[in-house]
């Protein structure tokens, strides 16, 4: 069956802020007004308060979107649960699975990824897997890439200089 008229997909805001409401009416973790940013530079944020504020980048994919408002709807569990302490600790995690979050941190946009790479004055490659680790601040005592070091490879964090490109 064909429609006469074209039915409008929900924006990004209305969209967003329907998934905050069922994930918070089913897990119980208190309402929040969620904004959709035309900045580039806001991955995800959320300020606690009555009710919390949950802003979210628009330059993300709808995909990204969705995972960025699970994020911050586990922080927002978390903060009822422990209050601002949480963070990203086991307790946040845990919820964050719970919500359908993927492990790690929140997607972000490619604009602030640059931002932050390009800022990175310290830079850390694994002896395992060669990943580069951009840090605003130098580690104190010996660091080790967790992903190797569960894998039994060598996990050793070595300063590179000059901070490479890419």
């Amino acid at each position: 069956m064909q429609l006469s008229f074209p039915i409008a997909e929900p924006d990004a805001e209305v969209r967003l802020q329907h998934l905050y409401d069922r994930l918070s009416e089913r897990f119980g973790f208190g309402s929040a007004r969620v904004r959709v940013s035309p900045r580039k530079l806001t991955g995800g944020e959320i300020v606690y308060g009555k009710p919390h504020r949950i802003t979210i980048s628009g330059h993300m994919s709808a995909a990204a979107q969705e995972e960025t408002l699970r994020h911050e709807a586990a922080h927002a569990w978390a903060h009822r649960i422990e209050g601002a302490r949480a963070a990203h600790g086991p307790l946040f995690r845990s919820l964050a699975r719970q919500l359908g979050a993927r492990g790690g941190p929140a997607p972000e946009t490619d604009a602030l990824r640059r931002f932050r790479d390009a800022r990175a004055r310290v830079v850390y490659r694994c002896a395992g897997c060669r990943r580069l680790f951009r840090r605003f601040r130098p580690f104190r005592g010996l660091r080790e890439c967790l992903a190797c070091l569960r894998a039994g490879r060598p996990a050793r964090l070595s300063r590179v200089r000059p901070v490479p490109e890419g």
